[in-house]
């Protein structure tokens, strides 16, 4: 008696829980990824004042005179205080377990309107989806070239998030401004100006303009994500082609990141 054995197709096996990025390990991770990249962008910051300096230090005896010009106009470095550092900490902190809990709540809907084989076409591990393809097809560029299509649909639902998340944080700001300044009976300076000089405003003036700005920012937000899909499905089938695996990640995330870089 032969006993055939039969593969099961499993379309969700890179779905993650819904919780995950809550356990203490992830969120510890995710705080020590947040004020890494915050102390990053302070060296940045530093790196590039010293550029600035020796920079003027190379120039010319002819060139004082355009050097002692921009060394006016040139703001020196100042290092955040700890205060600072840690606010700036905590909303990165904050806007990155935002992003995660949209991105796994946008797939429980998913779940719910879409088949299980679409959802997880939408959900996939890029790393272990080249690694896939690799073995398969024992060819590095034949994965690169499958991993654009499935990097792009795999970034879908995550910059969805992050253009959502961005969309509500905009609108929290200007549900606060509007209620701080109705509470408080406050006046903008234009406003107050405009009443010493004796022109009458109204408040639908300064509702134009914040529509305007809500809608060139939407825009903007909208412009970027979807750049972003493409630029990271792209990156996906770079790194695919140096490595798959640890290379498709790398590759994926410079993607996503030039995405969000050039517009």
């Amino acid at each position: 008696m032969s006993v055939t054995a039969q593969k099961t197709y499993t379309p969700l096996v890179d779905k993650k829980p819904f919780f995950k990025h809550f356990y203490p390990k992830d969120v510890a991770i995710l705080a020590v990824r947040s004020a890494a990249t915050q102390g990053l962008m302070v060296f940045n910051s530093y790196v590039a004042s010293l550029d600035l300096e020796l920079s003027d230090e190379e120039s010319s005896e002819d060139e004082f005179e355009d050097v002692d010009a921009a060394a006016e106009d040139k703001e020196e470095f100042v290092a955040p205080s700890m205060q600072e550092f840690s606010l700036t900490t905590a909303k990165s902190f904050g806007k990155s377990l935002s992003i995660t809990t949209y991105v796994r709540s946008l797939e429980e809907v998913a779940l719910r309107i879409f088949r299980p084989q679409i959802v997880s076409k939408l959900i996939k591990d890029i790393s272990k989806s080249s690694m896939r393809k690799y073995a398969r097809t024992s060819s590095r560029m034949t994965a690169a070239a499958l991993m654009i299509k499935t990097g792009m649909r795999a970034n879908m639902l995550s910059h969805l998030a992050i253009f959502l998340v961005e969309e509500t944080q905009q609108l929290v700001i200007i549900l606060y401004r509007r209620f701080v300044s109705r509470k408080g009976g406050k006046k903008s300076k234009k406003n107050l100006r405009s009443i010493e000089e004796g022109i009458p405003t109204s408040d639908s003036d300064e509702e134009e303009d914040t529509l305007s700005t809500f809608v060139s920012t939407t825009g903007r937000n909208a412009t970027r994500s979807a750049l972003a899909v493409i630029t990271g499905g792209v990156g996906a089938a770079v790194g695919t082609v140096v490595r798959p695996g640890i290379g498709t990640m790398i590759g994926g995330t410079l993607g996503d990141t030039i995405g969000y870089v050039l517009f």
